[in-house]
């Protein structure tokens, strides 16, 4: 850039009517130079004078200008076109800036806006990504609070932004600066606006309800328009930047401990650059402007769902067992971040822990106790079997895993012996067929005829019949008896 008094020299030797060249030689610089400082502005010496070129869009300016009065936001693309039509034969590039420089400018202004401690927080939700949660991916999000005055922040990364995610947030960030603010400025998410016309806000009953709860009066930012809340939009900024950045964490409460570490020890204890001061200090003179939290737990919310006829109801991506009083019906219930709590006429039935992630089924042994209890017997023919004697469901499971003719006929043949034998011997000859695992008709009545004839001809019952007897290892050879030499001593013929 050429100094002042050059140019000032160059003005010099021009009145003293020396010629550009000869200028060029006694201040030492090239004659181009001088040639632009020779007819300079008088209020702006040191500023250069340029010779202006014609350009091809020059014979449209005035159409040009007309066009952008009437429709402001017209494109440079569209007036192209419509002055090719008219003859232009120059570029695009061309029109571009000619309409950039015809276009009025708009310019936002931003005043710095101080609010007194204890007054307003903002608070405001960051994409981070995505966390593995039992080898499904599922998105990441954070959620910060900042208090307006002293800048104190509270992070903390959740993976739902649901109203109970948000109530338990909410919580846990007034006990972490220690009171609630007056006022809270939020975006124009869900859990805040359900409608919204111009400047007239319709809030979430939910967020009413937790305002209520609070104490705090709740306020939305303008639509499309974050700087209105600029104080956590920087401070989400800057956890993405300084803290989520190229951060190793095992799980989503690792990543949390972390991250109320770095709340502890950096983002609240550093010299903030607009209050020049530590967080941390403002926040304990602000403390004492801050309302007391009442309210001792995350609050809940209310909410409906239809149960399936399998008594399952869908909650975030998960289907969840209930009693089966609510198959087939609108399941209501009290919603927490970590469970829910069924209801039916306004009492509470049973709780249910919400699980993380996605497409699980978590099924509940307890809502379903018929099909925990073993089956009725229904058919009439086992039950009368079953009716013969005390051992005599333990005689059939062993008849049914044997190889002695039709199961059926052999039952009905059994169920004959009643008809002859008492209960009481039935009872003995089952004990004993169970013992020796002979079962069957045959064997069975055998037994019995022997046990009325002569009760000293049947062999002594093993003790422990699964180590003595185990060479039965099958119902074929269990037809071949073998008897204590004893009784052939006492029972000659």
């Amino acid at each position: 850039m050429t100094k002042v008094g050059t140019v000032v020299e160059i003005r010099h030797y021009r009145e003293q009517g020396l010629t550009k060249t000869a200028t060029a030689l006694r201040v030492g610089s090239d004659r181009k130079t001088v040639a632009k400082y020779w007819d300079g502005p008088v209020d702006d010496p040191d500023k250069p004078r340029y010779r202006q070129r014609s350009k091809l869009a020059d014979p449209y300016l005035e159409y040009i200008t007309e066009r952008l009065r009437k429709y402001p936001e017209l494109t440079a693309e569209r007036i192209y076109r419509e002055i090719e039509n008219r003859g232009y034969t120059g570029s695009r590039r061309t029109v571009r800036r000619c309409v950039a420089k015809l276009r009025e400018k708009t310019y936002r202004e931003y005043k710095p806006i101080e609010t007194l401690p204890g007054e307003q927080a903002q608070v405001d939700w960051g994409h981070c990504g995505t966390i593995s949660v039992d080898g499904r991916r599922i998105p990441l999000y954070v959620f910060v609070f900042s208090l307006s005055w002293s800048r104190a922040r509270y992070v903390e990364f959740v993976t739902s932004q649901s109203m109970a995610t948000f109530y338990g947030c909410m919580h846990r960030a007034f006990e972490y600066v220690g009171g609630v603010p007056r006022e809270i400025l939020f975006d124009n998410a869900k859990t805040v606006v359900t409608e919204r016309v111009g400047g007239v806000v319709r809030y979430n009953e939910n967020l009413l309800r937790l305002a209520a709860s609070y104490g705090f009066r709740p306020k939305a930012c303008w639509a499309n328009d974050p700087e209105s809340k600029g104080k956590v939009e920087s401070s989400v900024k800057y956890v993405k930047r300084d803290f989520h950045y190229a951060c190793s964490y095992s799980d989503l409460q690792d990543l949390n401990v972390q991250a109320r570490q770095w709340c502890d020890k950096v983002a609240n204890c550093k010299v903030h650059g607009t209050t020049g001061e530590v967080p941390f200090e403002r926040l304990s003179q602000e403390r004492q402007y801050l309302q007391p939290v009442r309210v001792k737990q995350p609050l809940f919310i209310v909410e409906t769902r239809k149960a399936t006829k399998t008594q399952l109801i869908s909650i975030d991506g998960n289907k969840y067992s209930v009693p089966v009083q609510f198959a087939r019906k609108r399941v209501k219930y009290r919603r927490y971040e970590d469970r829910i709590e069924l209801l039916e006429d306004d009492k509470l039935v049973d709780t249910v822990q919400l699980a993380a992630g996605k497409g699980k089924n978590i099924i509940q042994d307890r809502h379903y106790p018929a099909h925990s209890r073993a089956k009725r017997v229904s058919h009439p023919l086992q039950v009368k079997f079953e009716e013969l004697a005390p051992s005599a469901r333990a005689y059939l499971q062993g008849l049914s895993r044997s190889r002695s003719g039709h199961l059926r006929d052999q039952m009905e043949k059994i169920i004959s012996l009643a008809d002859t034998y008492s209960g009481d011997e039935l009872e003995a000859a089952m004990k004993r067929g169970i013992a020796f695992k002979a079962f069957g008709y045959s064997q069975l009545k055998r037994t019995v005829e022997k046990q009325r004839r002569n009760p000293l001809c049947l062999p002594v019952q093993p003790k422990d019949a699964s180590t003595t007897l185990a060479h039965y290892t099958s119902i074929q050879n269990a037809g071949v008896e073998q008897r204590d030499l004893g009784y052939y001593g006492g029972c000659g013929l």
